[in-house]
């Protein structure tokens, strides 16, 4: 079988994507875990739940709709993380099947 000249551009230019992901992969899983990582140490209001309920407990927080907002607060940080981490998670499984789609061409196309 063979590949014609567009096709072939078309396929280098998937493999340079998946080099590239080797590295943004866990640079991006890396970065996400030093935004949380400051984020707790620099506002722990805003991702550590365990610190917002033991302010409360001590009367440092007493308004009402201020406790809602800041018992909701760290629990939608936290969501949003989870929900970069799936993205991130998606993608990797994305590129894996890139990968065996094309060690499938090149093996029909008699290998590269």
């Amino acid at each position: 079988m063979h590949i014609n000249v567009q096709s072939d551009a078309f396929l280098e230019k998937r493999r340079k994507l998946i080099a590239a992901w080797s590295i943004a992969g866990p640079l991006s899983l890396l970065g996400l875990a030093a935004f949380f990582v400051w984020m707790y140490l620099s506002t722990p209001l805003l991702v550590n739940p365990f610190e917002v309920a033991e302010r409360l407990e001590s009367g440092a927080i007493d308004e009402p709709t201020l406790a809602i907002m800041s018992l909701l607060l760290p629990v939608m940080i936290s969501l949003c993380f989870l929900v970069l981490v799936v993205i991130i998670l998606c993608v990797y499984a994305a590129i894996s099947n890139e990968k065996k789609y094309l060690q499938l061409i090149d093996r029909l196309a008699g290998g590269r």
